[in-house]
């Protein structure tokens, strides 16, 4: 199976794009309820010394989202990063809170690097996600019960099949497919640009990989995806 692959088209689009894809099969998801709740607060507290009085997007690793977001097309006030969004709630005192441990601990290993880190039910996805360019009859849901959206032309999305997980990237999750204490098999994007923030990428997934297989036990897996190697895992 195909966890997650990239099209050809992101990469002409943004070439400098990289992605890890960390695969959790097998977890025990209510298990490390208390560790990932801590790691998560953590993460929160750090946040504030880093930052401190200094504005999220005069840093290096979330101004690069905010410039491809731009280039893109995309108002980067208007559309936030997710990391960019879980930093500026952070600072402002109302923080993710923790909802189940898989989730916790993504979003702590997010604000840590400083790389978006999203959490998808491989249950609801046999099909495996797709980074890919949105397309006529692809439906986004989004949290809560607000109606269905139409991505725009040609936005980037996260996707399996016409169900679009993520719009504009890294922006916005959809409600289908959302990580439950009942999910025991997991993919974990991590998106990133060469050269700004690939080391951070690559850190992320092996700490992530490394909390859930300790925390959650089951079989977990990283992969590399760049323009050379674009799906998780690598084809023949």
């Amino acid at each position: 199976m195909v966890y997650l692959q990239v099209t050809s088209d992101v990469f002409e689009r943004v070439w400098e794009a990289r992605f890890a894809a960390v695969v959790a099969l097998g977890i025990d998801n209510r298990r490390g309820t208390r560790e990932a709740a801590g790691r998560l607060s953590q993460a929160i507290a750090t946040v504030a010394t880093t930052f401190g009085s200094r504005d999220p997007k005069d840093h290096p690793s979330i101004a690069a989202w905010r410039e491809t977001f731009r280039d893109l097309g995309w108002s980067p006030s208007s559309y936030q990063s997710s990391v960019e969004a879980l930093v500026r709630r952070s600072l402002k005192g109302k923080p993710p809170p923790s909802i189940n441990p898989a989730v916790d601990l993504a979003n702590s290993v997010s604000l840590r690097y400083l790389v978006p880190i999203g959490a998808h039910d491989l249950g609801t996805a046999p099909l495996g996600l797709t980074v890919r360019l949105a397309r006529p009859g692809d439906r986004f849901l989004p949290m809560g019960e607000a109606p269905a959206e139409i991505p725009d032309p040609g936005e980037i999305v996260y996707a399996h099949g016409a169900d679009i997980r993520t719009r504009r990237w890294v922006w916005r999750q959809s409600r289908t497919g959302l990580v439950t204490l009942d999910t025991t098999d997991v993919v974990f994007p991590i998106d990133g640009f060469a050269h700004v923030t690939e080391s951070a990428v690559h850190l992320a997934a092996a700490e992530l990989a490394t909390l859930v297989g300790e925390l959650l036990g089951g079989e977990v897996r990283v992969w590399w995806l760049d323009p050379a190697s674009p799906q998780a895992p690598p084809g023949d």
